[in-house]
């Protein structure tokens, strides 16, 4: 089972104003908007609100030669939509990456949720 880190990430948000949310495929923001069907600024809201995070797996990722800690966010809107962003933290909330979760993909996170 893996270990629930949302009561961390959601204090760890309240820290940071909306502004300081950067995400970092600059390049592709358009790409995002269209992907998640929704404006830049609503996935800025939902990751500072932090209303619908269901669960928070922590991973260690080795990127550019150095360690760095990432949390997988599963914000869950209903029994088949969510949404899905790899944050970390440091001076700024990064966000890595955002993308949509189906009504199959919930339902196979689910088993490891509980």
């Amino acid at each position: 089972m893996v270990e629930d880190w949302t009561n961390f990430v959601k204090d760890k948000v309240k820290e940071y104003d909306l502004s300081n949310i950067k995400f970092t495929k600059v390049n592709l923001l358009d790409w995002l908007e269209q992907r998640n069907k929704s404006t830049i600024q609503d996935l800025k809201a939902e990751v500072h609100n932090s209303t619908n995070l269901e669960f928070v797996e922590k991973q260690e990722v080795t990127f550019q030669d150095k360690k760095e800690i990432r949390y997988k966010c599963y914000h869950i809107f209903s029994g088949s939509r969510g949404r899905c962003f790899i944050l970390t933290f440091n001076s700024k909330i990064k966000v890595i990456t955002a993308f949509p979760l189906g009504r199959t993909t919930l339902s196979k996170y689910r088993k490891r949720f509980k």
